[in-house]
C-alpha cells in the first residue's frame, strides 16, 4: 500500500457499480479488504475477464467488443470511475 503495511482479505463477492449513464455493471471476485480506505479496480483483473481497455485525452475506457463497459477519468494520475457502487 506504499507504507509498507499488510493487510487482510476480507474475502471475495461481486459489487454493482451504477454508471454515469444509469447502467448497472457487476464486477465480479472483488476483494474486500476493510483497512483500505478507497476503492480500487484492477485493469489486470478486468483484463483477465476478457475486458480491453483504451485511454485517450485523460479518458480511460474499458471496452468488451466496441461496447464499453466501464469508464474513467484521470485526475493527478489517477483514474477515477465514472460511476458509484450499488448498496442495499
Amino acid at each position: 500500500m506504499g507504507d509498507d503495511f499488510t493487510c487482510i482479505m476480507d474475502g471475495v463477492c461481486t459489487v454493482l457499480i451504477k454508471m454515469f449513464t444509469g447502467i448497472i455493471r457487476e464486477l465480479k471476485d472483488v476483494r474486500h479488504i476493510p483497512q483500505m480506505k478507497k476503492n480500487f479496480i484492477s485493469i489486470g483483473a478486468l483484463e483477465a475477464h476478457g475486458l480491453q481497455f483504451s485511454s485517450r485525452d485523460r479518458v480511460l475506457k474499458m471496452l468488451k467488443g466496441f461496447m464499453v463497459m466501464l469508464k474513467d477519468v484521470r485526475r493527478n494520475n489517477l483514474y477515477y470511475l465514472k460511476g458509484n457502487t450499488v448498496t442495499g
